[in-house]
């Protein structure tokens, strides 16, 4: 899996071309005195550094938390960074259309390697697709939250690109009811769990 794409670099190199004087280096790492607070839709209030294309929120002990870049100076920020105690990378909210919904929403470790991808299929501005990835970057789980309660209900396995088993949790209790095995694009085998073990007893 990968590391933070080119949009998140310019999100870090706006950050780190602010962090001069002051700002990052004079007082260990805070932002400067007396910046303006805000409140931002997380209810939260935060000292913000506003540098017109991008603006950095510091949280109560002056850590960066969130950074907003608005790439195509439209006025609304269309990727929005945040970051953890540590000022690494946690999410990174892309609006890649520029129509101010989050379309794509990105996980990284606490290593700052990512760890899934977030899309919206139904529901405006809220994942309900999430994909994994393996180590050579291409998809190995794609997650899929059909009723929109924030729980996946069916999951597709990939080796090498190609779906080779399909996962389903059709009564929604968390744990899958419903394997099919997949062979070039043809359903070979399919597993069902009846009892609500959590293992198969019935095979078709």
């Amino acid at each position: 899996m990968g590391r933070a794409p080119r949009a998140l670099v310019l999100v870090g190199a706006a950050l780190a071309a602010a962090c001069g004087g002051r700002a990052c280096g004079g007082r260990g790492g805070l932002p400067p005195d007396a910046l303006p607070a805000v409140k931002r839709g997380d209810g939260r209030e935060y000292r913000v550094l506003d540098k017109g294309a991008w603006k950095g929120y510091y949280d109560a002990q002056g850590r960066v938390a969130v950074v907003e870049y608005d790439s195509n100076a439209d006025g609304r920020a269309d990727y929005i960074a945040h970051y953890d105690e540590r000022r690494q990378i946690r999410l990174l909210e892309v609006d890649e259309d520029h129509d101010a919904w989050v379309d794509r929403f990105e996980h990284y470790d606490a290593a700052g390697v990512l760890e899934k991808v977030g899309r919206w299929r139904k529901q405006r501005g809220r994942a309900d697709e999430w994909t994994y990835r393996a180590a050579d970057g291409r998809p190995a789980r794609i997650e899929y939250d059909d009723d929109g309660d924030g729980k996946p209900e069916r999951a597709d396995v990939l080796e090498d690109g190609v779906v080779v088993r399909v996962e389903t949790d059709s009564d929604r209790d968390g744990r899958p009811d419903r394997w099919q095995a997949w062979d070039r694009g043809r359903l070979v085998r399919e597993e069902l769990d009846t009892d609500g073990d959590g293992r198969p007893d019935r095979r078709l």
